[in-house]
């Protein structure tokens, strides 16, 4: 197995599988030290990164508007500016529909998020990935996505998954948002994210320590605010609250009949 290969495997598992809700932390191996973006002046200096939704906000996520979407994003993104020199800058997206297909990166942004069909929950690429998919992070279709507190919590997912975008690892020795878990049920929902000391330490030592920014180019409005939009959004598309459940209820079933665990 080359080492691209492997790098590749590590970042694929990203998340554990369903049935490991509570089986603890999931691999045997930790990832070699992974280098970050470019940093020219070096550690605590700022580092620019781009960043797309790819194909994110297309609507194919069931229970979420693209403002929820966008704000659950922008808050990922911004936990980690927190506490390295990290700043993100949303541009248009440019590059090809999200896979695992290695493809030309160049003039690409750095992180493009995005959603499709896969035997993973999520998955993200080392910014090193030389296959120009370094920095992509990818979200299942078809796991139903919330912002509130319980199994598929997408805040989770994606703090995590920009964590390997990031360049961090699993981290397997202390209680971390890069355990190699899922769920972990941290959060409740926008405005409770926060990284344990491990998540800090480490993206500071790829870094330095300072402070970064976010900015978006619609930035979302208030939490109450997109709950509203959201609702509206729905009525609009003429799509029943009852009917996207029932979509819900028919991908659960189907989940628990397949363990989909990648080794």
């Amino acid at each position: 197995m080359t080492n691209t290969m492997h790098r590749m495997a590590c970042a694929s598992r990203t998340l554990a599988a369903f049935v490991l809700a509570s089986a603890g932390t999931l691999g045997t191996l930790r990832a070699e030290p992974i280098a970050g973006w470019p940093q020219p002046d070096g550690p605590n200096s700022p580092v620019t990164i781009t960043y797309s939704y790819s194909n994110l906000l297309d609507g194919s996520l069931l229970l979420l508007s693209a403002h929820e979407i966008r704000a659950a994003t922008e808050e990922s993104l911004a936990l980690w500016a927190r506490y390295a020199p990290l700043h993100f800058i949303e541009v248009p997206d440019a590059g090809p529909p999200p896979s695992d297909i290695p493809y030309d990166g160049t003039g690409d942004p750095r992180i493009r998020i995005g959603q499709h069909p896969m035997p993973d929950i999520a998955h993200a690429f080392f910014p090193d990935d030389p296959s120009g998919l370094g920095g992509d992070v990818h979200l299942d279709t078809e796991i139903p996505w919330t912002l509130g507190a319980g199994r598929w919590n997408i805040l989770e997912a994606l703090v995590h998954e920009l964590g390997h975008a990031l360049g961090l690892p699993h981290e397997l020795d202390r209680p971390a948002i890069m355990n190699p878990s899922f769920p972990q049920q941290l959060y409740g929902g926008l405005g409770s994210t926060f990284l344990f000391t491990a998540d800090i330490e480490s993206i500071q030592a790829i870094y330095g320590s300072g402070a970064g920014r976010l900015e978006a180019i619609n930035p979302t409005p208030e939490p109450g605010a997109i709950a509203l939009v959201a609702t509206g959004l729905v009525s609009a598309a003429g799509t029943s609250l009852a009917q996207r459940l029932n979509r819900v209820g028919r991908l659960r079933r189907r989940q628990r009949s397949s363990e989909r665990i990648r080794a």
